[in-house]
């Protein structure tokens, strides 16, 4: 009898442990329960707008790739956006590229009418996914510049081809614009005197060029006048001549409206004449440089400025100012002559007349850390300033004679000469 009931109780032990790992393993996660049947009660019939499926407008932030076709049924997941709240009375900021209605830099801007087209489809948000990006493709601008070139504006083609000689027979005491004779791509701009040529060209020559001026923020009008006087400079003589590519002159345009410095009366007056001309092309968030770049020169006639002792300009001075300002015209438009001078300036010259010519250069204002402006500069100088009164040999610390050699290399240097040919075949084996 005993026996009888200890294998009873193993017996039931054995069961008792056998159901609790059974009831372990259905409660498993690996494992899902099994389904228990239950009954559901019919649900309402839906309103009649909840049964058009959701469909995420193409190319849309709810769909990145475009791969959901308009009026295809909803995928799982998708999910309707709250329509925005109204907007706050009050001034907005516009994004980067948005059209504006403001005219800060001169000139209309237009705004794209609203779209007409029926193909778009409602959703929660309207969300426009072909806008235009951002600027334009750099490619597309290039070809649009190249095909409006040959139809220059009215107000480019009314200006007069003028020889350099002719140009300074001209004698007037307005301010006038020329297109040079032998080159389309440059432009004389003849100012009164030094004086009105400084009212325009002031912020532009310190952004560009001057040494202590930022070359990445344009200054604004106290600034200018707080850095004559530390630089113990004279408005008036702050520019003799000047030369500057129409890219400069963007950037400089670009650069004010960026960072929300206004323009002066005489540089509004530039900017104008600049996208009238076609020049320059306003886009939505600045302008653009329409091909073929053009250079612009600057020269004052022979004049004088009341109460300015260094602002008097000769006949001789004129002349000397207009030829130095037309090389650099030539240094921006000739793409051989430019690479020759780079390459004169970083090779010909010795290290010693290299440094003398910076040392040079600094002593007059320019910025020589830009080497491209140093070697410009040093050809203007030393090849198209005549005049001893403005460049001589006493000026970078050399003997007439070693500035009269180093204008026979650089004359040599660039004439015609056929390219080096190897006596065999000249490869990397």
């Amino acid at each position: 009898m005993v026996n009888l009931v200890k294998r009873a109780s193993i017996s039931w032990i054995v069961l008792h442990l056998f159901w609790q790992s059974a009831a372990a393993q259905e409660a498993s996660p690996e494992r899902p329960p099994s389904p228990v049947p239950a009954v559901v009660a019919p649900s309402p019939p839906p309103p009649a707008d909840a049964t058009k499926p959701v469909v995420p407008s193409p190319q849309g932030p709810l769909d990145p790739l475009g791969t959901v076709k308009p009026g295809a049924d909803a995928p799982r997941g998708t999910m309707t956006v709250p329509a925005p709240a109204a907007k706050p009375e009050g001034p907005t900021l516009s994004p980067i590229g948005a059209p504006s209605t403001t005219r800060s830099l001169g000139g209309p801007i237009s705004v794209p009418a609203p779209s007409t087209s029926t193909d778009r489809r409602t959703s929660s948000v309207d969300i426009d996914a072909q806008g235009k990006a951002v600027g334009q493709d750099l490619d597309v601008v290039k070809r649009n510049a190249a095909a409006s070139s040959s139809n220059a504006s009215a107000a480019f083609r009314a200006l007069k081809r003028l020889s350099p000689q002719e140009i300074l027979a001209a004698s007037h005491d307005v301010f006038s614009i020329y297109v040079l004779r032998d080159s389309e791509r440059t432009l004389v701009f003849d100012f009164p005197n030094t004086r009105e040529q400084s009212k325009m060209f002031a912020r532009l020559i310190l952004f560009i060029e001057r040494a202590g001026a930022s070359k990445t923020r344009v200054m604004s009008v106290p600034e200018v006048q707080k850095w004559l006087q530390t630089n113990s400079v004279q408005f008036d003589t702050l520019t003799v001549g000047n030369n500057m590519r129409t890219a400069e002159l963007a950037r400089f345009f670009n650069s004010a409206r960026f960072q929300g410095e206004p323009i002066t009366v005489d540089e509004q007056r530039l900017y104008d004449w600049l996208v009238q001309s076609q020049l320059l092309r306003e886009e939505e968030a600045g302008v653009s440089v329409i091909e073929p770049e053009r250079v612009l020169v600057s020269v004052p006639q022979v004049s004088s400025v009341p109460g300015c002792n260094g602002c008097t300009v000769s006949a001789a001075a004129r002349a000397v100012i207009l030829q130095h300002e037309l090389s650099h015209a030539r240094f921006s438009t000739d793409t051989v002559y430019q690479n020759y001078v780079v390459w004169f300036w970083s090779n010909a010259l010795s290290l010693v007349q290299r440094d003398k010519f910076t040392r040079f250069l600094r002593s007059r204002g320019y910025d020589t850390a830009i080497r491209e402006l140093c070697a410009n500069e040093m050809q203007a100088f030393l090849m198209h300033t005549p005049d001893p009164s403005m460049f001589a040999a006493a000026d970078i610390g050399v003997s007439d004679a070693e500035l009269t050699e180093m204008r026979r290399r650089f004359q040599e240097g660039i004439a015609p000469k056929p390219r080096a040919m190897a006596d065999r075949p000249y490869q990397f084996d």
